[in-house]
């Protein structure tokens, strides 16, 4: 196991249409735009929906994390290069991808099979292939790109089960979009008592930053769920609020372009500048 380089973040709220993959592919190009020519920046996908990798206009190689997790292909064999300047697109030399794709699904059955097998064995004094502990999973098999890279970003979906002690034990913080309704602040909320939970079972993560998404300044709901966001997590982890607006929609179909290259003088590319740098900052 090598040294431990990276500073991993996962973009997590068990809540679904909060604007997760969009939080972390923007993250990660902004973190990658930040110290280009000094470092590079991995996204990793968790969502068997693969959204990750289709937001960016890539194509998948045939190898992804499912087979990474079940350690039939290593880390650095399944990562694509976001760069795709030679195809006459967006110039991204030092932003990468570990993309996911439904194959995860079932990966992760088999894993859970494998890891209740290798228990049933080990207490009747049969012999089983040692399995990885679930909540080992990505330190054992994302060890060399931790080792790589500078920055990690999990985007992770918003049921993780039994990846969910793997990412509390793999992220160093949590990033938790939160769509500032009434049911997604109280949704927030809930989700971030499991970690605070992990963190009294000395898990090492904590929640890093509260990024508001969906917002509609002029609403007086909005407001009043900003004060409750700062009031609960307190103004330095609420990051500034990223405003509802179409552009942010339309960056990934228009021809997989993230919102600093498809309109990087929009107000919401502004307001994720600012998060980047929050995050570049510690």
């Amino acid at each position: 196991m090598t040294d431990k380089k990276a500073r991993i973040y996962a973009v997590v709220n068990r809540k679904g249409g909060v604007g997760k993959t969009t939080t972390a592919v923007t993250l990660g190009h902004g973190l990658a735009k930040m110290i280009e020519g000094k470092g590079h920046v991995l996204l990793v996908d968790l969502d068997p929906q693969g959204n990750v990798t289709t937001s960016l206009g890539l194509a998948a190689n045939g190898k992804d994390m499912a087979n990474v997790l079940t350690g039939d292909v290593p880390v650095e064999q399944a990562i694509l290069s976001a760069d795709r300047s030679s195809q006459g697109g967006p110039s991204r030399p030092n932003l990468w991808v570990l993309p996911a794709s439904d194959a995860l699904a079932d990966a992760k059955l088999s894993l859970v099979t494998s890891a209740a097998l290798s228990s049933v064995m080990d207490q009747f004094g049969g012999r089983s292939a040692p399995a990885v502990p679930t909540n080992q999973l990505l330190q054992t098999h994302l060890a060399k790109a931790v080792a790589t890279f500078d920055f990690v970003i999990l985007d992770c979906p918003p049921s993780l089960d039994m990846l969910g002690t793997a990412v509390y034990h793999f992220a160093d913080e949590a990033i938790v979009p939160v769509k500032v309704d009434y049911l997604g602040v109280g949704g927030t909320a809930r989700h971030t008592q499991d970690i605070i939970a992990a963190q009294a079972r000395g898990i090492d993560i904590r929640v890093g930053i509260i990024v508001p998404t969906f917002v509609r300044a002029r609403e007086i709901l909005a407001r009043q769920m900003m004060q409750a966001l700062i009031e609960s997590y307190g103004k330095s982890r609420v990051a500034v609020p990223i405003p509802q607006s179409v552009v942010i929609e339309q960056a990934p179909a228009a021809g997989g372009l993230t919102l600093f290259e498809y309109a990087g003088d929009s107000i919401p590319a502004k307001a994720y500048w600012r998060l980047v740098e929050k995050v570049y900052n510690g």
